[in-house]
């Protein structure tokens, strides 16, 4: 039996909303093979540090997206130096695993049960490990809430107004839920168009038992689907929401999904079991710029539809959208905002476009020798300029971003300074540990608080 931590690491308060559901999975995972697990979760406040100490693992496992990347090498290097084996994993290592070894005893590439299992069961001498995909979602063991802080979590709505999560009201438990892994669809700024893998689910019914557990034993109030789209595979949408309503639970919910999969039936049987937001990749106003972004799978037509279907079922009807795009004019900008003006969104979010490693924007990039030499992954956190993909100047974008961020509040009020400052009053201690934690975090705030 191996003693194991695993690390969810990064300081960005923003982060804190929704739970590391990877890192509760690969416990769980880990735990049924005989194993002892504990989670340490930086992005919750946890002295890391101090816990893996005092816990002394055999391995400590390391995640982190690209945008915290450098925290994940940061703590890996402090237990290579402190004496503990180190895992780095995650979709940045997976495609730079020879700088994740720079920083780690062990990589690994893809999903990461069954190569978590090799590394710590000493079944492998590579330090580079490729897991296989899990094929049956089903097989794989419950997850363990209480490995980690979940009223923490249960209060992310409250800590960061600002979010995505328009159907949530103050005060009220939220969770997150991800009941696939994959996406059907090959969008050039997504992971998911180089990974090649089959869309996989958990069952209906596994749902359900997920969800009843959430209501009854952590009362849970409010739900998000973190899966890349929900409603792909209508027989199992259907049968979960026939599923959810025969079992009468009361949790609300919202979900992300493609403009393609919405239909009037659909949608009446959604709202029926409590689905309160749905948010699509919307992407651009522009047809050449979402052509460009999507590979030629949606119009602007559809997307039209698809926010006016929702919106008539009365569901809250949002979407995400990219600015700054490859080639990208201010005036095709602008028919992203006329877009959003003129379809009266619920809510919307509007990101930089951002060309993540391995992704075929990504490669896109590298073609064009945009990619400098140095780069801080820091960078990669969809509010930054990375670097130029478009003519406009970096001050020009600057001013456009605030004109987004403007009409973004007034579809959510949450975002206002006053809430952002209420919300620190409200949580004093929390907000002063952060600066003291992470000064560069007061940054962050003031530059919101100034952007309007």
């Amino acid at each position: 039996m191996a003693k194991l931590v695993l690390v969810n690491s990064g300081r960005d308060y923003e982060y804190g909303v929704h739970e590391p559901l990877h890192l509760l999975v690969l416990a769980a995972y880990a735990s049924k093979k005989g194993h002892k697990v504990a989670i340490a979760d930086q992005i919750a406040g946890e002295d890391i540090f101090k816990k893996i100490k005092k816990l002394n693992p055999d391995f400590v496992g390391i995640t982190g997206t690209t945008a915290v990347i450098n925290e994940a090498y940061e703590i890996s290097d402090w237990c290579r130096k402190n004496g503990f084996k180190t895992i780095l994993g995650g979709v940045h290592v997976t495609v730079m695993p020879e700088e994740g070894l720079e920083h780690a005893d062990y990589v690994v590439k893809g999903e990461g049960e069954e190569a978590l299992i090799k590394i710590i069961e000493g079944k492998t001498k590579e330090r580079i490990v490729t897991g296989n995909p899990i094929t049956d979602l089903d097989k794989l063991p419950k997850i363990n809430r209480d490995l980690i802080d979940t009223k923490y979590y249960q209060k992310g709505k409250d800590r960061n107004p600002g979010t995505h999560l328009h159907f949530v009201p103050p005060n009220t438990k939220l969770n997150s839920v991800l009941f696939t892994r994959g996406c059907p669809f090959n969008c050039i700024f997504c992971h998911n168009s180089w990974r090649g893998l089959k869309v996989r689910f958990h069952s209906a019914k596994r749902m359900i038992e997920e969800l009843k557990e959430l209501e009854t034993k952590y009362g849970t109030e409010a739900v998000f689907f973190m899966d890349d789209d929900l409603l792909c595979h209508k027989p199992r949408i259907v049968e979960f929401c026939k599923l959810f309503i025969k079992e009468k639970l009361k949790i609300v919910w919202g979900c992300q999904s493609r403009v393609t999969m919405v239909n009037e039936d659909l949608l009446k049987l959604l709202k029926k079991a409590n689905c309160k937001q749905i948010t699509f990749g919307l992407e651009a106003g522009s047809q050449r710029i979402l052509s460009m972004l999507k590979n030629d799978a949606t119009t602007i037509e559809q997307n039209k539809k698809a926010v006016k279907l929702v919106k008539d079922a009365k569901i809250l009807s949002c979407g995400s959208f990219m600015i700054g795009s490859p080639g990208e004019t201010e005036d095709e900008i602008m028919q992203t905002k006329k877009f959003i003006i003129e379809n009266d969104l619920d809510g919307f979010g509007a990101t930089v476009t951002t060309p993540f490693p391995g992704t075929k924007l990504w490669e896109m990039c590298k073609k064009k020798k945009v990619i400098p030499q140095k780069i801080d992954w820091k960078n990669f956190n969809l509010n930054k300029l990375t670097f130029a993909l478009t003519e406009i100047s970096q001050k020009r974008m600057e001013g456009i971003k605030k004109e987004f961020l403007n009409l973004a509040l007034k579809r959510n009020p949450g975002m206002s300074p006053k809430s952002i400052l209420k919300i620190s009053i409200k949580h004093p201690k929390k907000a002063i540990i952060r600066v003291i934690e992470n000064p560069k975090s007061i940054i962050t705030i003031l530059k919101r608080l100034t952007n309007f």
